[in-house]
């Protein structure tokens, strides 16, 4: 029976070598497959934080060109230290035109500069004009089309920009994301008290976003009508209510029925205008 015993020994083994190839290989494709999840995870991550910076970057650029566009509109001379430098570009006092076909240029210049950014990651963008919907902001149907729409000298008036991004980073795996970006500011003329010559205004940023950053980093203006000039009115305090509400105070009474225009500018630059006429009579509501 020795041969049965050298068999079964022999089948044994063969059966242990069988489970350690076994294992071997499964440790192998473990591991294999370890690797493939943090070399996804890893390019994920990589593409991920490659589109959060195009995409901010590109929302700047579109700010700066609001900026542009609006302080061209308002008051070229004003701000000629920004506007002059576009001057060579076409860009002319009080012409939207022309303030739009400088920012299609730049938009066009910073593509370039992103697919040379970028290039290791396989980077391809296009730009999209597009039409974003802003009734809601101006309460009224209004529509954001050709680039820009400068919607002014109304109780709520906005400044807006809109275009959108198509990208792919190809060797970061990344096909086929798209982003509609719309920049702006919003400012609404909520009510003048006679009472106190306290105006309160509400404004908004981009697609609705409370902005309360106006007394730390961005400046609001008056001007009322006399005759035929528009004189600047003194203000004498400026407080934040809170929900993109602020209450401003001016130290110049403007009589009953008097054409005025609030001017604001946030931090980047995008100016609104906005206009109303004071009441007739004085207000009775809270001052």
């Amino acid at each position: 029976m020795s041969w049965w015993w050298d068999m079964r020994a022999k089948g044994q083994i063969l059966v242990a070598a069988v489970l350690v190839v076994g294992l071997l290989v499964m440790s192998v494709l473990v591991t294999a497959y370890q690797a493939h999840t943090l070399f996804l995870r890893t390019r994920s991550v990589v593409a991920r934080e490659a589109v959060g910076a195009i995409t901010a970057d590109f929302e700047r650029a579109l700010a700066a060109m609001l900026a542009l566009a609006t302080r061209a509109y308002f008051n070229y001379t004003r701000f000629s230290n920004f506007t002059s430098r576009f001057e060579e570009y076409g860009l002319k006092p009080g012409d939207l035109d022309s303030a739009k076909q400088v920012a299609r240029n730049f938009l066009e210049s910073w593509e370039a500069a992103v697919r040379i950014v970028y290039a290791e990651k396989g980077a391809q963008v296009e730009l999209v004009e597009s039409v974003a919907d802003v009734s809601n902001l101006l309460g009224k149907p209004a529509y954001v089309y050709d680039l820009m729409l400068l919607a002014w000298n109304s109780t709520t008036s906005g400044s807006y920009m809109c275009a959108g991004l198509k990208l792919n980073l190809t060797n970061a795996g990344l096909y086929g994301w798209k982003v509609l970006s719309l920049v702006g500011l919003t400012l609404s003329i909520d009510e003048y008290f006679s009472v106190n010559n306290t105006i309160r205004i509400r404004v908004l940023a981009d697609n609705g976003t409370y902005y309360g950053n106006l007394l730390a980093r961005g400046w609001v203006e008056v001007y009322y009508q006399q005759g035929e000039r528009w004189v600047k009115a003194k203000v004498k305090d400026v407080t934040y209510e809170g929900f993109g509400y602020y209450r401003i105070t001016l130290d110049t009474q403007l009589p009953g029925g008097t054409p005025f225009i609030v001017v604001a500018s946030d931090e980047r630059g995008i100016l609104v205008v906005s206009r109303a006429v004071t009441p007739a009579s004085p207000s009775k509501g809270k001052g």
